[in-house]
């Protein structure tokens, strides 16, 4: 269970193609728009390393973590892919030439398709969903 004073929730486009780490993980880049960031500006968006752990010792960690781990392996998350992760941060700290590093990393806990764009349907308020082919009509 995520502990509520570690929990994340973002909506980003995976920057390159997913890696599965010996069938057990999986690894890859989220560029994140920063809400409030303006146009123009060298600072509009963040990149994150994810970690998603898709198998234990037992199996899949979850039925979500199996339905991720099929979409990668048909090719259906991929670079430019819209995701929405709920997860929490972990900090990884090494030690390296001399000198103390560390980096963030989002533990992805759950992983879903993100609506992709938007248009105006005319009424204040209303907004209709466009759908790319590659993401399922259900999950």
């Amino acid at each position: 269970m995520l502990d509520p004073r570690n929990l994340i929730n973002l909506i980003g486009g995976v920057v390159s193609d997913p890696e599965v780490v010996n069938d057990k993980i999986l690894k890859f880049r989220l560029a994140v728009d920063y809400a409030g960031s303006e146009k123009g500006s060298d600072n509009t968006s963040g990149y994150f390393d994810v970690v998603y752990y898709l198998k234990d010792g037992s199996g899949y960690t979850s039925k979500n973590a199996s339905f991720i781990h099929g979409q990668v392996q048909n090719s259906k998350i991929k670079k430019g892919t819209k995701l929405h992760l709920v997860g929490r941060l972990v900090q990884e700290r090494w030690r390296q030439d001399d000198a103390n590093r560390s980096r963030i990393v989002i533990v992805a806990e759950h992983a879903a398709y993100a609506a992709t764009g938007g248009t105006s349907s005319g009424k204040t308020g209303e907004t209709t969903s466009t759908s790319s082919s590659s993401v399922p009509d259900s999950f």
